[in-house]
């Protein structure tokens, strides 16, 4: 019977990549590309916890001239990242139906830091993000922490994330596990219809 949810949180929780905070700060495609390109896309040492935001941005060689305030928003990107409020309310609706919430996260400890202080953790359980442990997903040892750190038994987990790989991580472990695509997928019906059946074969 499922008793806990685990999220991820990029493209689940938080809508699309940390990237998209660039569409809002009228960038000129060069600048653009060249900071999508030389901040956004090798994080592993950011998600690992080896340095901080801060710190990989004046380690980024960027080919363009990148002004204070955009330095700003950059190292700041976590406080300016949209929220997909569909999944914010389904996972209210699940902790009000008495459901464990559990995030696991490969993320920065920023992020992590300014996500725990706002309101959506009331309905927080516990959480893993993969900078407290120098661990990131699809590793099994971090869903094995999780699984240790909360006493939680797979079965009795059902895993949520946008990744094919992390995916078969916790299906390999016996968690039970939605691919969440924000486009395509309603999240409330697929979770719930997971629910029904899972709790109609615990029955028989």
């Amino acid at each position: 019977m499922i008793k806990n949810i685990i999220f991820d949180l990029g493209n689940v929780i938080l809508k699309d990549k940390p990237s998209i905070i660039l569409e809002n700060l009228n960038l000129g495609d060069e600048v653009y590309n060249d900071i999508k390109e030389n901040f956004f896309n090798t994080w592993s040492k950011l998600d690992l916890g080896l340095i901080s935001l801060e710190d990989f941005f004046y380690q980024c060689k960027f080919k363009s001239i990148v002004s204070d305030n955009i330095k700003e928003k950059l190292i700041n990107y976590y406080k300016y990242r949209p929220f997909n409020e569909n999944v914010l309310n389904v996972l209210h609706d699940l902790k009000r139906k008495e459901y464990n919430i559990y995030l696991l996260s490969n993320n920065n400890k920023e992020t992590a830091n300014y996500l725990r202080k706002l309101d959506f953790y009331q309905d927080i359980s516990g959480d893993v993000y993969s900078c407290d442990y120098n661990v990131i997903k699809p590793n099994i040892e971090i869903y094995n922490i999780l699984l240790n750190k909360f006493n939680l038994i797979p079965q009795e987990c059902l895993f949520i994330d946008d990744n094919q790989s992390n995916i078969e991580t916790a299906l390999k472990l016996g968690f039970k596990a939605i691919n969440y695509n924000t486009l395509n997928d309603n999240l409330s019906l697929k979770i719930n219809k997971y629910i029904d059946e899972e709790n109609e074969w615990f029955k028989n």
